[in-house]
């Protein structure tokens, strides 16, 4: 028997559900004392917490726990709520002297925090408890974790460098960057190997191997970059900047900021506010609409996003990237479907995002002549589901009297894109 397997996309337009929490952008807005959210090309701009304090600053998700935190240096208090906003409550309300930003490590439940004024870096449970100094450093002001080898990286308030110190204990103290002018924004990509920062005072956003070696600037001519987040899978960089320094002809101050990690795509000016400090991602997309915010610059052509176009030119269109969970910018060298026999079986896979889509629609189906094409239970079930940090791999066995019926049998994964 000759096997073949193929992966076609097609466009059906059917119905859809909305998972309206995902896809979104959470950031703290100092200048009005509030904590808000917008989809992540800054549109649908919104007020998650009102009154959220005085001098809001880090802020940190935890989204299978469904927890906020952020930090208030006004009132010197850590705060905890639900993702979308309710249940706020306090966590941290004693000894903190400008607590700056936050990192939060999910698989122990940690929360880290920087506080500039007690010279140290601490740790708590979700809840405030089992407290503990991690490392006494001078003026530490905003932090990273490597949850891979268990490090925490830092950068000083006005001293221009970057450290690094080895988890859980904060030992072996390193400087990792030096000569800055006013770090702020410290970030890792621990699979990309490269450290990312905002040099306030340089007003620049930039990056350099974790190994060493020079430092890039990826965007230039800022006004006053500060706290960052990296949205890795898709290689975008998102940053606020404040609008404090007032610097004439700069581009992007008392906004949300948002370009490529290695510095090619444009700096796009995604969300006008009065002056934000910090911000963290939720890059899960519920749609094929907010895949494309999160991907495409905001004011792309619609070809480019169209789901049959291929700006990669890897020969996966923007749906099948959309549906496996790949950059539609970048291209990856990634198996998408795949067959394997074992113990006498044929078994047929393919990858899906980890994103919680709702408006695809995917079939496998089996041909003996790539005319007449059947799919549905009397041809192959779901054995197996694989998941990872990066997708989830479905297994499908072909059922034995399939493949007997025929000399030659033809599998493709049908994958069709619902209306909204």
């Amino acid at each position: 028997m000759t096997l073949r397997t193929i992966l076609p996309f097609m466009v059906f337009l059917l119905g859809i559900l909305h998972y309206a929490n995902a896809g979104k952008m959470v950031f703290t807005d100092r200048g009005a004392g509030l904590l808000r959210v917008a989809n992540l090309d800054g549109s649908g701009l919104q007020t998650l917490i009102p009154s959220a304090g005085s001098n809001i600053r880090g802020v940190a998700i935890d989204i299978p726990g469904d927890s906020l935190f952020y930090a208030d240096n006004g009132a010197d208090i850590i705060y905890r709520a639900r993702l979308d906003g309710s249940q706020r409550e306090t966590i941290v309300t004693s000894g903190l002297g400008f607590p700056a930003d936050l990192a939060l490590d999910h698989a122990v439940g940690h929360i880290y925090w920087c506080d500039r004024n007690n010279n140290r870096i601490e740790r708590a449970d979700y809840d405030g408890s089992n407290r503990q100094t991690v490392i006494s450093t001078n003026r530490p002001y905003y932090l990273d974790l490597d949850t891979v080898n268990k490090q925490i990286y830092w950068g000083d308030f006005s001293g221009g460098n970057i450290f690094r110190a080895d988890l859980p204990g904060g030992t072996n103290i390193q400087t990792i960057v030096s000569g800055l002018v006013q770090t702020r924004g410290v970030k890792l990509d621990v699979l990309g190997g490269y450290l990312y920062w905002c040099d306030r005072n340089a007003h620049k956003v930039q990056r350099r191997p974790v190994k060493g070696g020079p430092i890039e600037d990826l965007y230039t001519g800022l006004d006053t970059p500060h706290g960052m987040t990296l949205d890795i899978a898709a290689g975008k960089i998102y940053w606020a900047d404040t609008g404090t320094n007032n610097v004439a002809g700069s581009k992007g101050g008392m906004a949300i900021n948002r370009g490529s990690m290695d510095g090619r795509g444009p700096h796009e000016v995604i969300a006008r506010v009065n002056q934000p400090w910090d911000i963290t991602l939720d890059t899960r997309v519920a749609n094929y609409p907010e895949w494309v915010q999160r991907h495409f610059p905001k004011d792309g052509l619609p070809s480019l996003s169209d789901p049959a176009a291929d700006p990669d030119h890897d020969f996966h269109s923007n749906l099948l990237e959309y549906f496996t969970g790949l950059n539609p910018l970048s291209h990856e060298e990634v198996a998408l479907t795949g067959y394997t026999r074992e113990n006498g079986k044929l078994l047929f896979s393919y990858r899906q995002t980890l994103s919680p889509i709702t408006d695809i629609l995917a079939t496998v189906e089996v041909s003996p002549n790539m005319q007449i094409w059947n799919s549905g239970a009397a041809f192959s079930k779901v054995i197996e589901k694989k998941q990872n940090d990066e997708a989830i791999r479905f297994v499908h066995d072909i059922h034995q009297e399939v493949i007997q019926q025929h000399a030659n049998l033809f599998i493709r994964l049908k994958v069709d894109l619902l209306a909204p």
